[in-house]
């Protein structure tokens, strides 16, 4: 009886653990996509220049995207929290050790949309990593210049998913 225990739960496990990993995955990109929209429309809400960027006081833009962000209407274009701005939002990423990294267009590490829901110019993606690294839990979202946000997806069936250019992601 022990035996079949032991077999049973040496299955059960790895199989549980992928999918607890692969829900997390969908969770933290799906976190970003939040984000993103909601800068978005509070552009369009507002009519003015908004930023989403990580920050470490809450105030002005720098850090990690992995850690906190902020989401704010940015009236004169400083990248930082004035008395003219309205903050919109924070946001605490969801998984410690995990990892959320942005490339854009000019290569800036914030986004900004402007009051017609267009970036300014940032076309990019965010690429999530778990925090094993695994390539097979790591997700990918691509925003173009009109704003608009499309996930990648397992185009050849094996797991892992691929970029725009059909290469497999990397952590």
């Amino acid at each position: 009886m022990l035996a079949i225990v032991t077999i049973v739960s040496s299955q059960a496990i790895p199989s549980t653990y992928h999918l607890i990993e692969r829900n997390k995955s969908a969770h933290g990109i799906n976190w970003i996509v939040r984000a993103i929209n909601m800068t978005r429309f509070s552009a369009v809400t507002f009519s003015t220049l908004t930023t989403l960027c990580p920050t470490r006081n809450d105030i002005d833009c720098g850090g990690e995207w992995n850690n906190r962000v902020m989401i704010f209407t940015d009236q004169n274009n400083n990248r930082a929290l004035d008395a003219a701005d309205r903050i919109i939002s924070y946001l605490d990423f969801p998984y410690e050790g995990s990892t959320l990294k942005w490339r854009s267009f000019k290569n800036r590490q914030y986004l900004q949309m402007t009051a017609m829901g267009f970036t300014n110019y940032q076309n990019g993606n965010f690429v999530y990593c778990s925090r094993d690294q695994n390539p097979a839990h790591a997700r990918q979202v691509v925003l173009n210049l009109q704003g608009r946000v499309k996930k990648a997806f397992d185009r050849n069936g094996d797991g892992i998913i691929e970029d725009q250019y059909n290469k497999p992601l990397r952590c």
